[in-house]
């Protein structure tokens, strides 16, 4: 009988432990991207048009073919992340994806996850209410109460950070794995910039032109951060 219950324990401890794994590999926030790995994106967008490595703090960087991976490797002192940059066709926009992965070894082993993901439009600016038409992954955007408008140092751009304030365990460990150690931001959720086009008027609208979106984890606090050199300012959701 002490055997039988023994098992039946040991059972139970496998199923409960296989389920907390489980979770923890399919976690992710509403974007669908962020924290995926970089199997999990090569799986499904295929072969990166290209390998894209920098070294810190921004030194040297280079930009290769996937077949040049090994030499791309060759030209850095230490193992460097080899981030990914795709090149797709939606309905007609040449987009550019670029996933930008950190290391994460909380299971133990070094496993790169998506911490930043770029979208450039190569074609056109969009008007800023049509981007989930192209660009899904900003649809949470439009549920923001939260909206900062920035004024970018040195260039003629205004930035846009939709903040969704969906705080949770996982979009806090991204955000202090790699973004910002500082323990005292417990604010890290969900964040959308959208980089509006040279010259657009600071009275933002659902038809200012974007350049460019940029999804990652921010909050109010990092914001404050630098809210006197980017002259922040908080500002109505312009999506309708």
């Amino acid at each position: 009988m002490k055997r039988k219950l023994k098992f039946v324990l040991i059972g139970l401890f496998s199923a409960c432990l296989f389920q907390v794994h489980s979770l923890h590999a399919s976690e992710r926030l509403d974007d669908g991207i962020l924290w995926s790995t970089k199997t999990e994106i090569n799986e499904k967008y295929g072969k990166p048009t290209y390998l894209y490595c920098e070294e810190e703090p921004f030194r040297r960087y280079m930009i290769v073919k996937p077949e040049d991976e090994s030499s791309l490797r060759a030209t850095f002192l230490y193992d460097v992340v080899v981030h990914d940059f795709y090149y797709i066709n939606k309905s007609g926009n040449d987009l550019e994806y670029r996933f930008y992965y950190g290391e994460d070894m909380s299971e133990g082993k070094k496993t790169y996850r998506v911490k930043e993901c770029t979208i450039k439009f190569l074609n056109n600016p969009v008007p800023l209410g049509r981007v989930a038409e192209i660009v899904p992954e900003f649809k949470p955007a439009f549920q923001c109460s939260k909206v900062f408008q920035e004024r970018l140092v040195n260039y003629n751009n205004i930035r846009l950070i939709f903040v969704t304030e969906k705080v949770n365990d996982l979009s806090k460990k991204i955000g202090s794995l790699f973004v910002d150690p500082d323990k005292d931001i417990k604010d890290w959720s969900l964040s959308y910039y959208a980089i509006l086009s040279d010259g657009e008027p600071e009275n933002v609208s659902s038809n200012s032109m974007v350049k460019e979106v940029i999804i990652a984890v921010d909050g109010d606090y990092r914001i404050g951060k630098t809210a006197n050199a980017f002259r922040t300012k908080m500002i109505k959701n312009p999506l309708p």
